[in-house]
């Protein structure tokens, strides 16, 4: 299998599949800025349009992750040079505050965002749909709890697959790619300890806690590259669509290493892979950086459409200026 780049690739895959596949697109659920919309609705967008002037209709079913249980922000000795030796700085997103103070927390606050703007497409394309899943759910799924567990147990393993696989630099420590969150101060500080396949033994360094449960009694932080083969064997996928920084990380070696390596029976999905979006500052749009923008989504799917560069720079006259972001939408 090759990777799908860019608008070329964008139509290469659509002469190939017939407009029924199950596609995933995940997001951190903390914002939506012009990166996001690339990747969770311009994309598709496009994709639907390119298979149905091939005169199919474009059915997909997008599974929509909602990854409350990525990092809250990363730490380490430095995450942009070392980003195989990061970890969260305080919890997972699934204990991060509502910064807004409106909704219990920032998941909740933002997925009725991204879910309002995703079913826009649905005006354009009635017979696609959407089905969101937070991150957090899949502990109910045998497979799940099997990759976490064994990512706990073996980081070294998947450590190994990632610096083969990619060009970036890294450090033998730290090492670590999930844990447990304490129960009674969720930090993500502390040894997690998977007992007998089906326990965790947490011993917290903050409150100092230890307790032994069912894995499923606890949350997580786990880095998004292993969980994405999680999600990938759960939920049957046929396509990833991912930014294209994603590419530029080597995920497509990535993850068809971690699928040889956990999951090779199943048939492997088509990776297809947008631009990525650089903010008027010139760097790449990351909340990290404190350099996002709201898109002009009617506008940007205009400037997409047929650009076949692998940086998009974000123009004033895509930029879309807003006061409350609980109200951003677009209309087609």
């Amino acid at each position: 299998m090759k990777p799908y780049i860019y608008f070329n690739g964008l139509l290469e895959l659509a002469k190939i599949i017939n407009g029924t596949e199950r596609i995933h697109v995940g997001i951190r659920p903390y914002g939506f800025h012009a990166g996001n919309a690339m990747a969770m609705v311009v994309y598709p967008y496009l994709l639907c349009k390119y298979v149905e002037s091939l005169g199919k209709v474009a059915s997909f079913t997008f599974i929509v992750s909602i990854n409350d249980w990525e990092q809250d922000a990363l730490d380490g000795p430095n995450p942009r040079k070392y980003p195989f030796n990061v970890y969260p700085r305080n919890t997972s997103i699934f204990y991060l505050q509502d910064a807004k103070g409106c909704c219990e927390s920032a998941t909740d606050h933002w997925q009725p965002v991204i879910e309002r703007n995703l079913n826009g497409l649905k005006v354009k394309y009635p017979r696609i749909t959407f089905k969101y899943i937070r991150n957090s759910e899949l502990i109910k799924h045998s497979f799940c709890r099997y990759l976490l567990s064994r990512t706990i147990m073996n980081p070294m393993e998947q450590f190994n697959i990632l610096v083969t696989n990619s060009h970036f630099s890294y450090l033998n420590y730290p090492i670590k790619y999930a844990g447990a969150i304490c129960p009674k101060c969720h930090t993500a500080h502390g040894v997690t300890t998977v007992v007998n396949h089906d326990k965790i033994l947490w011993d917290c360094s903050k409150c100092h806690l230890t307790i032994t449960d069912n894995t499923h009694k606890f949350q997580y932080w786990w880095y998004h590259k292993p969980m994405l083969i999680a999600r990938i064997k759960i939920f049957d996928i046929d396509i990833t669509l991912s930014g294209g920084d994603h590419y530029s990380e080597g995920d497509f070696s990535i993850r068809k290493a971690f699928i040889e390596k956990y999951i090779p029976t199943i048939r492997e999905p088509y990776m297809l892979f947008t631009p990525t979006i650089i903010s008027p500052d010139g760097q790449k749009m990351s909340k990290s950086r404190n350099n996002t923008e709201y898109a002009n989504i009617p506008k940007l799917i205009k400037y997409s459409d047929k650009f076949m560069g692998h940086e998009l720079k974000l123009s004033n006259k895509l930029i879309e200026n807003i006061v409350d972001e609980k109200y951003y939408c677009y209309i087609l």
